[in-house]
């Protein structure tokens, strides 16, 4: 059932999605990494900040994992996702988990995490409103050393992380993931036109493993 509120996104020939009118929508960035995404289809991997469920139906609607573990703090999005897994028949793959990560006690038990985190620092200002979007968008409930901190407990070694950020914040990003023994593996920037500057930046990077640092071929999106 679709709620007045809410609308319907198709994402391929097979997989939709419900989303809310005016509450937290997905973006380029979700997509694109999870095509960034090249781990091993079995291996045991965890979403950190799942929102409405997109990476995670994604990634197995399309056959790029065989299961995957979904944590979302916000339960208004727990709630969305449960019903996107059931409505795309993903309901024995996908496991939505609603807590904060920083509390989960699975520690090394990842070969994978993924994550479209929030981008943008708080850094004191007053917002004035502290709703979902406000709260998937900044670093109010999860900043970028306690997302890189907790994927190393929770990775196994040599586990790997994916993410998606901004690519103003690259060098801070490249180490903080230093700092918690990360090497990064790849890079990718991507650009909405060749005549732009990259916007965003899709990391994989490894924990307690040295790696080639490899920056791949950019995005252009308006040629994608």
């Amino acid at each position: 059932m679709i709620n007045i509120d809410e609308d319907i996104a198709i994402l391929s020939n097979k997989l939709t999605l419900i989303q809310k009118k005016e509450g937290f929508r997905f973006g380029t960035d979700a997509v694109l990494l999870a095509n960034f995404f090249n781990g091993r289809r079995e291996g045991r991997t965890l979403e950190i900040g799942s929102g409405n469920g997109i990476i995670s139906i994604l990634l197995t609607g399309e056959n790029k994992l065989e299961k995957i573990e979904a944590i979302e703090i916000q339960r208004e999005n727990v709630e969305l996702a449960q019903r996107n897994v059931v409505r795309n028949n993903l309901s024995d793959r996908i496991e939505i988990i609603n807590c904060d990560v920083k509390n989960l006690s699975n520690g090394n038990s990842y070969d994978y995490i993924i994550s479209n985190p929030p981008y943008m620092k708080v850094d004191g200002k007053e917002l004035n409103q502290i709703d979902s979007k406000t709260i998937a968008r900044h670093e109010i409930k999860l900043n970028l050393d306690e997302l890189i901190s907790t994927s190393k407990r929770l990775l196994k070694p040599r586990g790997e992380l994916f993410l998606v950020h901004k690519s103003y914040r690259f060098l801070e990003i490249a180490k903080v993931l230093s700092n918690y023994n990360f090497s990064i593996k790849r890079v990718k920037f991507v650009h909405y036109s060749k005549d732009k500057e990259a916007s965003l930046v899709l990391i994989e990077a490894s924990k307690g493993r040295k790696n080639n640092f490899i920056i791949e071929a950019p995005i252009f999106l308006n040629e994608s």
